[in-house]
Protein backbone atom coordinates (compact mmCIF):
# COMPACT_ATOMS: atom_id res chain seq x y z
CA UNK A 1 0.00 0.00 0.00
CA UNK A 2 1.32 3.13 -0.74
CA UNK A 3 1.79 6.13 1.46
CA UNK A 4 -0.80 8.02 -0.58
CA UNK A 5 -3.12 5.78 -0.19
CA UNK A 6 -2.47 4.62 3.29
CA UNK A 7 -2.99 8.46 4.17
CA UNK A 8 -6.39 8.85 2.41
CA UNK A 9 -7.83 5.66 3.81
CA UNK A 10 -6.55 7.14 7.34
CA UNK A 11 -8.66 10.74 6.47
CA UNK A 12 -11.55 8.22 5.66
CA UNK A 13 -11.39 7.08 8.78
CA UNK A 14 -11.09 9.75 10.95
CA UNK A 15 -13.83 11.58 9.13
CA UNK A 16 -16.03 8.38 9.30
CA UNK A 17 -15.74 7.94 13.17
CA UNK A 18 -16.45 12.05 13.98
CA UNK A 19 -19.84 11.42 11.48
CA UNK A 20 -20.53 8.50 13.25
CA UNK A 21 -20.52 10.52 16.05
CA UNK A 22 -22.42 13.25 14.78
CA UNK A 23 -25.54 11.34 14.09
CA UNK A 24 -25.05 9.14 17.41
CA UNK A 25 -25.04 12.47 19.82
CA UNK A 26 -28.38 14.16 17.91
CA UNK A 27 -30.43 10.60 17.26
CA UNK A 28 -29.84 10.23 21.38
CA UNK A 29 -30.44 13.85 22.58
CA UNK A 30 -33.71 13.62 20.26
CA UNK A 31 -34.53 10.25 21.70
CA UNK A 32 -34.23 11.06 25.56
CA UNK A 33 -36.00 14.70 25.29
CA UNK A 34 -39.21 13.13 23.20
CA UNK A 35 -39.40 9.36 24.38
CA UNK A 36 -38.06 9.14 28.17
CA UNK A 37 -41.13 7.23 29.72
CA UNK A 38 -40.01 3.13 30.01
CA UNK A 39 -42.74 0.65 30.63
CA UNK A 40 -42.63 -3.20 31.13
CA UNK A 41 -44.90 -5.51 29.43
CA UNK A 42 -46.35 -8.13 32.46
CA UNK A 43 -44.73 -11.32 30.84
CA UNK A 44 -42.97 -13.04 33.81
CA UNK A 45 -44.58 -15.87 36.16
CA UNK A 46 -44.54 -15.39 39.84
CA UNK A 47 -41.16 -15.54 41.54
CA UNK A 48 -42.18 -17.30 44.04
CA UNK A 49 -39.12 -15.89 46.60
CA UNK A 50 -36.38 -17.15 44.30
CA UNK A 51 -33.17 -14.82 43.95
CA UNK A 52 -32.96 -12.69 40.80
CA UNK A 53 -29.25 -12.11 40.36
CA UNK A 54 -29.64 -8.93 38.26
CA UNK A 55 -26.64 -7.98 35.75
CA UNK A 56 -26.42 -4.24 34.51
CA UNK A 57 -25.03 -3.71 30.97
CA UNK A 58 -24.05 -0.64 30.13
CA UNK A 59 -22.04 1.74 27.25
CA UNK A 60 -21.74 2.82 24.05
CA UNK A 61 -21.98 0.70 19.98
CA UNK A 62 -19.96 -2.10 21.59
CA UNK A 63 -21.69 -2.22 24.82
CA UNK A 64 -25.26 -1.85 22.99
CA UNK A 65 -24.76 -4.35 20.27
CA UNK A 66 -23.17 -3.25 16.52
CA UNK A 67 -21.85 -7.39 15.53
CA UNK A 68 -23.29 -8.78 13.23
CA UNK A 69 -25.29 -12.18 13.39
CA UNK A 70 -25.11 -13.43 9.64
CA UNK A 71 -21.07 -13.57 10.55
CA UNK A 72 -21.61 -15.17 13.93
CA UNK A 73 -24.03 -17.75 11.67
CA UNK A 74 -20.94 -18.56 9.85
CA UNK A 75 -17.84 -18.86 12.82
CA UNK A 76 -20.33 -21.44 14.84
CA UNK A 77 -22.21 -24.81 14.36
CA UNK A 78 -25.34 -25.19 13.63
CA UNK A 79 -25.92 -26.64 16.83
CA UNK A 80 -24.35 -23.25 18.55
CA UNK A 81 -26.13 -21.26 16.51
CA UNK A 82 -29.71 -22.57 17.26
CA UNK A 83 -28.73 -22.41 21.29
CA UNK A 84 -27.83 -19.02 20.32
CA UNK A 85 -31.23 -18.22 18.11
CA UNK A 86 -33.44 -19.95 20.75
CA UNK A 87 -31.72 -17.94 24.03
CA UNK A 88 -31.19 -19.01 27.73
CA UNK A 89 -34.23 -20.29 30.12
CA UNK A 90 -32.38 -19.17 33.14
CA UNK A 91 -31.12 -15.50 31.68
CA UNK A 92 -33.58 -13.26 30.88
CA UNK A 93 -32.67 -9.52 29.81
CA UNK A 94 -34.64 -6.27 29.29
CA UNK A 95 -32.86 -4.01 26.22
CA UNK A 96 -32.33 -0.28 25.67
CA UNK A 97 -30.40 -0.93 23.23
CA UNK A 98 -30.64 2.50 20.98
CA UNK A 99 -33.47 2.50 19.95
CA UNK A 100 -34.11 -1.13 19.96
CA UNK A 101 -35.89 -1.85 22.89
CA UNK A 102 -37.58 -5.04 24.08
CA UNK A 103 -40.11 -3.02 26.52
CA UNK A 104 -40.37 -6.59 28.92
CA UNK A 105 -38.03 -9.20 29.93
CA UNK A 106 -37.24 -12.00 27.27
CA UNK A 107 -34.47 -14.90 27.03
CA UNK A 108 -31.53 -13.38 25.99
CA UNK A 109 -30.90 -14.66 22.91
CA UNK A 110 -28.99 -12.98 19.47
CA UNK A 111 -31.04 -9.70 17.82
CA UNK A 112 -30.82 -7.70 20.78
CA UNK A 113 -28.36 -5.27 19.26
CA UNK A 114 -28.50 -1.83 18.67
CA UNK A 115 -28.71 -2.20 14.52
CA UNK A 116 -30.58 -4.37 12.49
CA UNK A 117 -29.05 -8.20 12.39
CA UNK A 118 -26.71 -6.88 15.08
CA UNK A 119 -25.99 -8.60 19.09
CA UNK A 120 -23.81 -7.19 21.81
CA UNK A 121 -21.90 -8.28 24.41
CA UNK A 122 -25.00 -10.17 26.27
CA UNK A 123 -25.31 -13.18 24.53
CA UNK A 124 -21.94 -14.40 25.42
CA UNK A 125 -22.73 -12.92 29.18
CA UNK A 126 -25.55 -14.90 29.41
CA UNK A 127 -24.32 -18.05 27.30
CA UNK A 128 -21.32 -18.49 30.08
CA UNK A 129 -23.61 -17.65 32.72
CA UNK A 130 -26.09 -20.38 31.71
CA UNK A 131 -22.41 -22.86 31.45
CA UNK A 132 -21.41 -21.67 35.30
CA UNK A 133 -24.74 -21.81 36.98
CA UNK A 134 -27.86 -23.51 34.97
CA UNK A 135 -29.90 -23.70 37.86
CA UNK A 136 -30.17 -19.97 38.97
CA UNK A 137 -31.84 -17.21 37.26
CA UNK A 138 -30.21 -13.98 35.49
CA UNK A 139 -31.91 -10.70 35.05
CA UNK A 140 -29.72 -8.80 32.66
CA UNK A 141 -30.75 -4.90 32.31
CA UNK A 142 -28.78 -3.47 29.43
CA UNK A 143 -28.89 0.12 28.79
CA UNK A 144 -27.01 1.22 25.85
CA UNK A 145 -26.00 3.15 23.07
CA UNK A 146 -23.79 4.15 20.55
CA UNK A 147 -21.61 7.16 20.09
CA UNK A 148 -22.15 8.26 23.30
CA UNK A 149 -19.74 10.09 25.56
CA UNK A 150 -18.69 9.96 29.41
CA UNK A 151 -17.62 13.37 29.83
CA UNK A 152 -21.47 15.06 29.32
CA UNK A 153 -24.20 12.09 28.47
CA UNK A 154 -23.08 9.55 31.01
CA UNK A 155 -22.02 12.43 33.24
CA UNK A 156 -22.86 11.18 36.82
CA UNK A 157 -24.13 14.13 39.56
CA UNK A 158 -20.60 13.87 41.27
CA UNK A 159 -18.71 15.19 38.30
CA UNK A 160 -20.64 17.85 39.39
CA UNK A 161 -21.24 19.15 35.90
CA UNK A 162 -24.72 19.23 34.16
CA UNK A 163 -25.32 15.56 35.28
CA UNK A 164 -26.19 13.76 31.66
CA UNK A 165 -29.48 13.06 30.33
CA UNK A 166 -28.90 9.47 29.44
CA UNK A 167 -27.87 8.83 32.83
CA UNK A 168 -30.70 9.81 34.01
CA UNK A 169 -32.76 7.72 31.93
CA UNK A 170 -29.93 5.17 32.53
CA UNK A 171 -30.85 5.23 36.47
CA UNK A 172 -34.47 5.76 35.57
CA UNK A 173 -34.39 2.30 33.63
CA UNK A 174 -32.90 0.15 35.59
CA UNK A 175 -34.80 1.06 38.78
CA UNK A 176 -38.16 0.58 36.37
CA UNK A 177 -36.51 -2.89 35.52
CA UNK A 178 -35.78 -3.48 39.38
CA UNK A 179 -39.13 -2.63 40.74
CA UNK A 180 -41.09 -4.79 37.88
CA UNK A 181 -39.10 -8.19 39.12
CA UNK A 182 -39.77 -7.23 42.97
CA UNK A 183 -43.53 -6.74 41.90
CA UNK A 184 -43.38 -10.46 40.15
CA UNK A 185 -42.06 -11.74 44.09
CA UNK A 186 -38.16 -11.84 42.89
CA UNK A 187 -35.88 -11.52 45.75
CA UNK A 188 -33.63 -8.99 43.81
CA UNK A 189 -29.73 -8.38 44.10
CA UNK A 190 -27.77 -6.45 41.87
CA UNK A 191 -24.69 -8.52 41.46
CA UNK A 192 -22.47 -5.89 39.16
CA UNK A 193 -22.41 -3.94 35.76
CA UNK A 194 -20.62 -4.26 32.87
CA UNK A 195 -19.02 -1.47 31.06
CA UNK A 196 -18.20 -1.15 27.48
CA UNK A 197 -17.67 2.50 27.04
CA UNK A 198 -14.53 5.33 26.28
CA UNK A 199 -14.25 5.33 22.58
CA UNK A 200 -16.22 8.98 22.67
CA UNK A 201 -14.08 10.10 25.07
CA UNK A 202 -10.74 9.40 23.38
CA UNK A 203 -10.97 12.17 20.75
CA UNK A 204 -9.49 14.85 22.84
CA UNK A 205 -6.72 15.31 25.29
CA UNK A 206 -9.33 16.83 27.66
CA UNK A 207 -11.59 14.30 27.50
CA UNK A 208 -9.16 11.29 27.53
CA UNK A 209 -7.11 12.26 30.41
CA UNK A 210 -10.22 13.03 32.85
CA UNK A 211 -12.05 10.12 31.45
CA UNK A 212 -10.91 8.18 34.97
CA UNK A 213 -11.98 10.66 37.14
CA UNK A 214 -15.47 10.93 35.70
CA UNK A 215 -15.91 6.92 35.97
CA UNK A 216 -14.94 7.03 39.45
CA UNK A 217 -17.72 9.37 39.95
CA UNK A 218 -20.02 7.10 37.59
CA UNK A 219 -19.51 4.25 39.80
CA UNK A 220 -19.70 6.42 43.33
CA UNK A 221 -22.80 7.21 41.84
CA UNK A 222 -24.62 3.90 40.49
CA UNK A 223 -23.41 1.91 43.93
CA UNK A 224 -25.12 5.02 45.87
CA UNK A 225 -28.22 4.80 43.51
CA UNK A 226 -28.72 0.86 43.77
CA UNK A 227 -27.34 0.03 47.40
CA UNK A 228 -30.46 -1.11 48.62
CA UNK A 229 -30.95 -3.51 45.91
CA UNK A 230 -26.71 -4.84 46.28
CA UNK A 231 -25.46 -7.29 48.60
CA UNK A 232 -23.52 -6.28 51.70
CA UNK A 233 -20.21 -6.22 49.52
CA UNK A 234 -21.59 -3.83 46.84
CA UNK A 235 -21.71 -3.99 43.25
CA UNK A 236 -19.39 -5.34 41.51
CA UNK A 237 -17.87 -2.99 38.33
CA UNK A 238 -16.56 -4.72 35.33
CA UNK A 239 -14.97 -2.17 33.18
CA UNK A 240 -12.85 -3.26 29.76
CA UNK A 241 -10.49 -1.64 27.39
CA UNK A 242 -11.00 -0.08 24.48
CA UNK A 243 -9.62 -1.44 21.45
CA UNK A 244 -6.22 -0.17 20.27
CA UNK A 245 -6.85 2.08 16.97
CA UNK A 246 -5.56 5.35 17.07
CA UNK A 247 -7.58 5.74 13.97
CA UNK A 248 -10.93 5.82 15.48
CA UNK A 249 -9.69 6.60 18.62
CA UNK A 250 -7.13 9.13 18.91
CA UNK A 251 -5.97 8.78 22.73
CA UNK A 252 -7.29 5.06 23.67
CA UNK A 253 -4.34 4.84 25.47
CA UNK A 254 -5.08 7.58 27.65
CA UNK A 255 -8.51 6.39 28.48
CA UNK A 256 -7.51 3.07 29.22
CA UNK A 257 -4.92 4.51 31.83
CA UNK A 258 -8.02 6.16 33.15
CA UNK A 259 -9.93 2.66 33.58
CA UNK A 260 -6.68 1.08 34.93
CA UNK A 261 -6.46 3.18 37.42
CA UNK A 262 -10.35 3.17 38.77
CA UNK A 263 -9.63 -0.36 38.49
CA UNK A 264 -6.89 0.09 41.41
CA UNK A 265 -9.36 1.87 43.67
CA UNK A 266 -11.70 -1.23 44.92
CA UNK A 267 -11.43 -5.10 45.03
CA UNK A 268 -15.17 -4.36 43.72
CA UNK A 269 -13.54 -2.86 40.28
CA UNK A 270 -12.12 -4.87 37.31
CA UNK A 271 -10.58 -4.38 34.44
CA UNK A 272 -11.17 -6.91 31.37
CA UNK A 273 -8.05 -6.88 29.30
CA UNK A 274 -9.60 -7.02 25.80
CA UNK A 275 -6.67 -6.43 23.92
CA UNK A 276 -4.41 -9.20 25.67
CA UNK A 277 -7.40 -11.44 25.25
CA UNK A 278 -7.33 -10.69 21.02
CA UNK A 279 -10.50 -8.71 20.56
CA UNK A 280 -11.00 -8.28 17.09
CA UNK A 281 -12.14 -5.71 15.05
CA UNK A 282 -10.67 -5.59 11.57
CA UNK A 283 -12.37 -8.78 9.88
CA UNK A 284 -15.60 -8.33 9.39
CA UNK A 285 -18.15 -7.24 7.31
CA UNK A 286 -15.23 -9.07 4.69
CA UNK A 287 -13.50 -6.49 2.02
CA UNK A 288 -14.84 -3.66 4.43
CA UNK A 289 -14.36 -4.34 8.01
CA UNK A 290 -16.17 -2.00 10.53
CA UNK A 291 -13.45 -1.26 12.56
CA UNK A 292 -14.93 0.64 15.20
CA UNK A 293 -17.02 -2.62 16.42
CA UNK A 294 -16.12 -5.99 17.16
CA UNK A 295 -16.09 -9.07 15.23
CA UNK A 296 -18.99 -11.12 15.77
CA UNK A 297 -16.44 -14.33 17.68
CA UNK A 298 -15.13 -11.41 19.66
CA UNK A 299 -18.09 -10.13 20.84
CA UNK A 300 -19.34 -13.21 22.28
CA UNK A 301 -15.76 -13.52 23.71
CA UNK A 302 -16.41 -10.33 25.37
CA UNK A 303 -19.44 -11.22 26.79
CA UNK A 304 -17.67 -14.78 28.48
CA UNK A 305 -15.05 -12.23 29.43
CA UNK A 306 -17.49 -10.02 31.19
CA UNK A 307 -19.06 -13.58 32.96
CA UNK A 308 -16.00 -15.12 34.29
CA UNK A 309 -15.22 -11.70 36.47
CA UNK A 310 -18.85 -11.06 37.43
CA UNK A 311 -18.57 -15.03 38.10
CA UNK A 312 -16.01 -14.53 41.27
CA UNK A 313 -18.45 -11.85 43.01
CA UNK A 314 -21.97 -13.51 43.17
CA UNK A 315 -23.39 -14.68 45.91
CA UNK A 316 -24.41 -18.38 45.46
CA UNK A 317 -23.95 -21.08 47.46
CA UNK A 318 -21.30 -23.62 46.00
CA UNK A 319 -24.15 -26.21 45.17
CA UNK A 320 -25.65 -24.46 42.41
CA UNK A 321 -22.05 -24.14 40.89
CA UNK A 322 -20.77 -26.50 38.08
CA UNK A 323 -18.11 -28.58 39.60
CA UNK A 324 -16.19 -28.77 36.89
CA UNK A 325 -15.03 -24.96 36.37
CA UNK A 326 -11.40 -23.83 37.07
CA UNK A 327 -9.70 -20.52 38.45
CA UNK A 328 -9.67 -19.02 34.83
CA UNK A 329 -13.01 -19.26 34.76
CA UNK A 330 -13.55 -17.10 37.61
CA UNK A 331 -12.21 -13.88 37.54
CA UNK A 332 -8.04 -14.70 38.18
CA UNK A 333 -7.59 -10.72 37.92
CA UNK A 334 -10.05 -10.37 41.01
CA UNK A 335 -7.16 -11.96 43.55
CA UNK A 336 -3.96 -11.01 41.32
CA UNK A 337 -5.03 -7.67 42.03
CA UNK A 338 -5.20 -7.98 45.76
CA UNK A 339 -1.96 -10.12 45.60
CA UNK A 340 -2.80 -13.69 46.05
CA UNK A 341 -2.25 -15.40 43.29
CA UNK A 342 -0.35 -15.40 40.31
CA UNK A 343 -0.32 -19.20 39.28
CA UNK A 344 -3.47 -21.63 40.62
CA UNK A 345 -2.36 -23.14 43.69
CA UNK A 346 -5.71 -25.57 44.06
CA UNK A 347 -7.24 -28.19 41.71
CA UNK A 348 -10.07 -28.30 43.62
CA UNK A 349 -12.69 -25.92 42.50
CA UNK A 350 -14.58 -25.77 46.21
CA UNK A 351 -11.31 -24.99 47.12
CA UNK A 352 -11.50 -21.72 44.91
CA UNK A 353 -15.08 -20.91 45.10
CA UNK A 354 -14.60 -20.78 49.32
CA UNK A 355 -11.29 -18.56 48.84
CA UNK A 356 -12.87 -16.10 46.51
CA UNK A 357 -15.74 -15.82 49.08
CA UNK A 358 -13.13 -15.03 51.91
CA UNK A 359 -11.54 -12.68 50.59
CA UNK A 360 -14.08 -11.03 48.77
CA UNK A 361 -16.13 -10.46 51.88
CA UNK A 362 -12.77 -9.67 53.57
CA UNK A 363 -11.76 -6.70 51.56
CA UNK A 364 -15.08 -4.58 50.66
Amino acid sequence: MTKRKTIILSLIAALSALLLGFVCYFGVQYYLQNRIVFNIKDTLPDGEGKRAHVIILAGQSNASGCSLDEYLKKNVSEEKYAEYQNGYENVYINYLSGENRSEEFVKCATLQGEISGGFGPELGLAEKLHELYPDETFFIVKCAWGGTNLFEQWLSPSSKGKTGELYKQFVSYVETSVKYLKSKNYDVQIEGMCWMQGESDSFSVEHSERYGEHLNNLITDIRKNFSKYSSEDGIAFVDAYIAPNPMYWVYYESVNRGKDEVSELSAMNVIVDTISAGLDCSQEPEGAPDIPHYDSLSEIKLGHLFAEEIAAFLDISTNNRVQKCTVSAFGSSLYQRMGYYTKSPWTDSEEIFTFISHQTKATS
